[in-house]
């Protein structure tokens, strides 16, 4: 009679590591959050991109990262046999730095009778709860950044009589010439131009501004005349997505996250909208994202945090050699008055 071993371990049930689903969860929290990122669109690891991703920190220690930018030649070189010779020109660079720090939340669930009671798979809730915060939280930061204490020469004010922010009334509201006068500005900036994005060999700028804003360019007759006549853009870069239209290159983005101030005369309410170049802001990453998950009072509870080492600022350069300026973002202000 033949008989027959079986290796029992043959049919074990196949089981995850609870290390890699940890690292599943991360990844999954820190796509969706950005995928549903507004300044997602803007985003890109190169210089031609609004707000440049630098991951130096991740391939070596430290809390800041150093970003260099080489200014223009400024020298008139030499004609004919004159001397070269002795009359070179340096090479000048200016640098900004971008600090990183730890932001972390979680998650508890009262305790396993909290679950008995539902049907609800809180779990999976706590995944998507963290993901909408790290996605309103990131979007919050890029706004604070890059509308935070705008420098001389970067500010536009409507109307013209408003030479600052306390000057401007509700009637100075949101034009299509607003829109020129800051693309002039980032093009004939004489120590640094705003660079803009290049796009199939067109340039193109990005300005994103509040729903009020968004009305009263809408009044405008040109603006309605333009997007009436526009041609289908036929481009699936992501800048185009979403947008409101363009005006001379200027794609305009509306979002309510834009900064509004009561601090216009006689406490009118102010838009902070955003004239964006190449490189406006930087998003430095030192770690990636994690995700952890922890019981407590005897495994009774359960409660799982998310977090990330990362930096958000707007870029920022000793342009003449001394005071700070505003690199690619030009601060336009304007009424923001609620209907």
């Amino acid at each position: 009679m033949t008989k027959f071993k079986f290796n029992l371990q043959l049919f074990a049930p196949t089981t995850i590591p609870d290390a890699l689903k940890q690292k599943a969860y991360a990844k999954a929290t820190w796509t969706a959050a950005m995928n549903n990122l507004f300044f997602n669109k803007f985003m890109g690891s190169d210089a031609n991109s609004i707000i440049q991703i630098v991951d130096d920190l991740k391939k070596q220690a430290g809390d800041c990262v150093t970003i260099p930018l080489l200014m223009k030649l400024s020298g008139s070189g030499v004609t004919g046999d004159n001397m070269l010779e002795g009359n070179e020109e340096a090479l000048e660079y200016r640098d900004f730095s971008i600090t990183v720090d730890q932001l972390r939340h979680a998650v508890k669930i009262k305790g396993k009778m909290e679950e008995q009671k539902t049907q609800i798979k809180m779990r999976n809730d706590a995944k998507s709860a963290l993901t909408n915060w790290f996605e309103e939280k990131l979007d919050n930061m890029f706004f604070s950044a890059l509308s935070s204490t705008p420098t001389p020469g970067r500010i536009v004010y409507a109307g013209s009589a408003a030479k600052a922010e306390n000057q401007l009334t509700e009637t100075d509201v949101f034009t299509t010439e607003l829109i020129g006068k800051a693309k002039r500005i980032a093009q004939m900036d004489t120590k640094a131009k705003i660079r803009p994005v290049r796009i199939n060999g067109s340039n193109h700028w990005a300005m994103v501004i509040d729903p009020y804003q968004a009305r009263d360019l809408k009044k405008d007759e040109k603006w309605i005349n333009a997007q009436k006549d526009a041609a289908n853009r036929g481009d699936d870069n992501p800048i185009f997505t979403g947008a409101l239209g363009m005006w001379d290159n200027v794609v305009i983005h509306e979002n309510e996250q834009i900064i509004r101030t009561a601090t216009g005369a006689t406490n009118a309410m102010i838009g902070h909208s955003l004239f964006l170049g190449a490189q406006a802001g930087v998003m430095a990453v030192a770690q990636d994202i994690e995700w952890n998950e922890d019981t407590f009072d005897y495994k009774n509870q359960v409660g799982f945090e998310v977090g990330r080492i990362f930096g958000i600022a707007k870029s920022q350069y000793k342009l003449d050699g001394t005071n700070l300026s505003d690199f690619a973002v030009i601060n336009v202000m304007t009424s923001s008055k609620a209907d």
